[in-house]
């Protein structure tokens, strides 16, 4: 009875991790370049359950009963890296991806990874993003906008006024490369290959948090929590009368 409360527990708190990342997906549903991020449930290795017998003057034996579920947890995490749509800004420093490839950008934390292309003017005319993280060229350093136009072309080359500047430093990583270190950004502890993604000016890339699919995966989330406090609640209650009830004297 003891096990079943725990695997009621494990199962409780396996839903709740589950339906934070669910939240966090809702939250940003219109967070620019946003990533889906998942979790998955796994069952802990399942215990064989045995019934002791000992008769008058014979050894014990133990008969198999069964096997009995330990409980859940959390399983595999991480995000999907799927092309989100792309809509029309018109302004000259949004730029966006299509297909696979982050931007690079400079933090005070070293170097991360972006699909957020809302870019704009920072200290000293450089190129930076929402944050005021500095957007960095391909050979690593800052790109700085001296002029009044700008033009982004397909593969990210600058050029400010007609003159050629830089050209952007955008990297393709594999899935399992990439962790999301806050604010939208990504790191990674390899250095990347150059990406084959076209940029699109004056286009950002939206979420690509389908609100449907969250909702209904919230709704049956939220049921399953529902089901194992009921189990809980019962198993607590039958505990309950095994103590006070069961064992009371005539």
């Amino acid at each position: 009875m003891i096990r079943g409360l725990y695997t009621s527990a494990t199962g409780m708190l396996a839903l709740m991790n589950k339906q934070d990342v669910i939240s966090n997906n809702l939250a940003n549903v219109n967070t620019t370049g946003f990533k889906r991020d998942y979790a998955s449930i796994t069952s802990f290795p399942d215990a064989l359950v045995y019934a002791s017998e000992k008769s008058v003057g014979a050894p014990a034996a133990q008969n198999p009963l069964g096997w009995l579920s330990t409980g859940v947890g959390i399983g595999e995490t991480g995000f999907i890296n799927t092309d989100a749509p792309l809509r029309h800004t018109g302004s000259m420093l949004d730029v966006a991806l299509s297909g696979n490839g982050l931007f690079a950008v400079g933090t005070q934390a070293g170097e991360r990874y972006t699909r957020n292309g809302s870019f704009g003017i920072g200290g000293l005319s450089r190129l930076v993003d929402q944050d005021g993280n500095l957007v960095l060229g391909e050979n690593g350093s800052t790109i700085a906008i001296n002029g009044d136009e700008v033009f982004i072309d397909e593969t990210g080359n600058i050029y400010v006024d007609d003159t050629y500047i830089d050209r952007l430093k955008i990297r393709d990583f594999d899935a399992d490369e990439l962790e999301k270190a806050g604010s939208n950004l990504f790191v990674s502890q390899t250095e990347g290959r150059a990406s084959e993604a076209r940029v699109r000016q004056k286009y950002l890339e939206g979420s690509n948090v389908d609100v449907t699919i969250e909702m209904v995966d919230m709704i049956t989330t939220v049921r399953s929590f529902e089901a194992n406090q009921k189990i809980l609640k019962s198993q607590d209650e039958i505990l309950g009368r095994a103590v006070n009830d069961v064992g009371r004297l005539a």
